[in-house]
């Protein structure tokens, strides 16, 4: 199991519009950097990923280091958000990606609150679905302006191909708005301590054995990829995206390498697809990376933050040198 050095967080609860399903909450927690002598009031937001929520302290404490406030939303219908036995019944639940637009603005304008009369720097970081739901905010959101660059841990752009009775499925669930539990397959397992992982985040929040397939959150996510390959999403801020750099589709038997590639996403799709969405965009393949980078073993995921704070550092720069103007 990872070692990582307890994170105090401070708690705010969004109370959001109700949907078809009723009400609902977003939760924000926020670590404070000890350093706020700088001038520069900088923030990180990290989205999770589908049926998914933040558990990552040792993101938090490397973006703590270097001076960065840090803030994790627990979005609607996930995780610390579920707020009732039904909720827990349709986790992710969505009609439209552009429904997360109200917890996502509320955040930024809780950050910018926090900022007071400092120049400010925001930072979206999304992983997962919680990338395509920061890339379609980054574009269209109603604080999309405020954002000063984005942060893609293996984003939603393109799935690893499928069976023909998985592709039948996801179409009729997506068809007619149905819904289906599904084997969680290896890349869970690999990454919890209950089985071939090391880390130990509450299974209730984040399943690893049974996975619910929304055909509605699929749909629309279906649209929102549709629209990036149409280059109909363009993003203006820079982007950096971080992906593994292979993708594997998974047999029933464990494999050693299963801990080694992203088992859920295309990754060379996904790196063509990043491409068309600005001028600005960096990628990096990590040799040996899981689907989310930052879960992978502890060397990979070193070389990611490396890698990840150096752009970081360059955005910086740019930075300064606007500020300078």
């Amino acid at each position: 199991m990872a070692q990582i050095p307890t994170v105090e967080y401070e708690t705010t609860i969004f109370t959001l519009k109700p949907d078809n399903i009723g009400p609902n909450k977003a939760t924000l927690l926020h670590a404070r950097t000890t350093n706020t002598n700088c001038h520069l009031y900088k923030a990180i937001l990290y989205l999770h990923g589908y049926i998914d929520y933040y558990f990552h302290d040792h993101i938090c404490i490397h973006f703590l280091e270097h001076d960065y406030d840090f803030y994790a939303l627990d979005m609607r219908k996930c995780g610390r958000s579920i707020i009732s036995p039904e909720h827990d019944e349709y986790k992710h639940y969505c009609n439209d990606l552009n429904e997360y637009d109200e917890e996502i603005t509320l955040a930024i304008e809780y950050i910018i609150n926090e900022a007071k009369n400092k120049t400010r720097r925001i930072l979206l970081f999304g992983h997962s679905t919680g990338g395509l739901i920061a890339i379609r905010y980054a574009c269209s959101g109603t604080k999309h302006t405020d954002i000063d660059g984005i942060i893609l841990n293996s984003p939603y752009l393109a799935t690893i191909e499928s069976t023909l009775i998985e592709s039948i499925l996801m179409r009729i669930l997506i068809k007619f708005l149905k819904f289906q539990d599904v084997d969680g397959g290896w890349y869970g397992r690999s990454l919890h301590i209950s089985n071939r992982g090391e880390w130990n985040f509450d299974l209730n929040k984040k399943p690893i054995d049974k996975i619910r397939l929304h055909g509605s959150f699929f749909l629309a996510v279906h649209r929102v990829q549709q629209d990036l390959k149409k280059k109909r999403i363009t993003i203006q801020c820079p982007v950096l995206l971080m992906c593994s750099n292979r993708s594997m589709r998974a047999n029933k038997q464990w494999r050693n390498e299963y801990a080694e590639v992203d088992l859920i996403l295309n990754v060379k799709a996904m790196r063509r697809v990043a491409s068309m969405m600005g001028s600005q965009v960096t990628i990096h393949e990590i040799e040996n990376a899981k689907h989310d980078i930052f879960l992978s073993k502890e060397s990979v995921r070193e070389k990611a933050f490396d890698l990840m704070f150096e752009w970081i550092q360059h955005l910086e720069e740019d930075w300064i040198t606007i500020t300078k103007l």
